[in-house]
């Protein structure tokens, strides 16, 4: 009898230790959404470009990550496994990606090391868990959950040295990140694999929700990062764009005084507009964040003055 209470109790505690070990071993997978998806404008480890919300339902189905057990990241990076081993993971998913070998046609800004960069728009990406309404032989994935979100969902950098999250806070910082801005791969151009986690707990200020991972597979020849250096107004011609010439081609500013430019154009009531630098978008300006916008239809002198490289005023008054 004794010996058979010894087996039953070696028994139970057997299945106790796989019980509480059950989440390293078996996928931990997010039942509440169909899928989780990753969306921006790299390439998938086949080499189809990705895009953001709104593909088509294959692409949907192809940038679909898979859901992973906490053993599995030990073959990807001991260091992730670690930095993953010491959080309470309640999901757990994985995939390969391609960053930087393409050009998006756009860039986004980041901080490494104290030091602001500005990088191709395929190095930056999001994810998003998804539901999935089926019609017959029809899917329609939609976004449920944005990883990261303003409000819901704030994820951290597991691997500072490849991937860099922005702050998660309304207000832009004195760069112009907040929690609307991207995440994006620092690490250079190659495949990539993406480990990301959703945590037992909740995000809030100060406490992630998610982990992020990125863990350099394979190097690859793409385009460079380029450092951004102080902000010279002097340097640089500028324009004004907008709604009025269909976002394609500016009307010269000239320059007036110390740090100040000015140009007209003529403009219907409503009409949507900006100033920008050398015919480009990696320096723009209206109000604020947003464009601005004609009051009435007329002629508008349109001023930019550079008080600082952080104090950039634009104004527009009709004549």
């Amino acid at each position: 009898m004794k010996k058979v209470l010894v087996f039953l109790l070696a028994a139970a505690m057997v299945l106790s230790l796989t019980a509480c070990s059950g989440g390293s071993s078996s996928p931990l997978k997010d039942e509440g959404h169909a899928a989780w998806v990753t969306h921006g404008q790299f390439l998938l480890a086949d080499g189809t470009e990705n895009s953001w919300n709104g593909k088509a339902t294959e692409l949907y189905e192809k940038s679909a990550l898979e859901a992973i057990a906490l053993k599995d990241v030990k073959a990807i990076s001991e260091d992730l496994y670690k930095a993953l081993e010491g959080k309470d993971v309640k999901y757990l998913y994985k995939t390969e990606l391609i960053f930087g070998t393409n050009d998006a046609g756009w860039t986004t800004n980041f901080l490494k090391d104290g030091k602001l960069y500005r990088a191709n728009g395929s190095y930056a990406f999001k994810i998003a868990q998804c539901t999935v309404d089926v019609d017959g032989d029809n899917k329609v994935y939609a976004e449920d959950q944005w990883i990261s979100d303003p409000k819901t969902a704030y994820a951290e950098s597991l691997t500072p040295d490849t991937v860099w999250y922005p702050i998660w806070q309304e207000e832009p910082d004195e760069y112009g990140f907040s929690w609307a801005s991207n995440p994006v791969v620092t690490g250079g151009s190659g495949v990539y694999t993406l480990v990301i986690a959703q945590y037992n707990s909740v995000s809030a200020a100060g406490n992630p929700g998610y982990g992020v991972g990125l863990v350099l597979k394979e190097a690859k020849d793409g385009i460079a990062y380029e450092e951004i250096l102080e902000y010279v107004p002097a340097d640089h011609t500028y324009g004004i764009i907008g709604g009025f010439n269909d976002w394609n081609g500016d009307v010269a500013m000239e320059k007036t005084a110390d740090n100040t430019w000015v140009g007209e154009v003529e403009l219907t009531a409503g009409t949507e507009f900006k100033v920008r630098a050398d015919g480009a978008w990696d320096y723009s300006w209206g109000n604020g964040a947003d464009n601005l916008v004609a009051e009435e239809d007329g002629t508008y002198e349109v001023t930019i003055v550079f008080n600082s490289a952080d104090d950039v005023s634009v104004t527009a008054v009709k004549k």
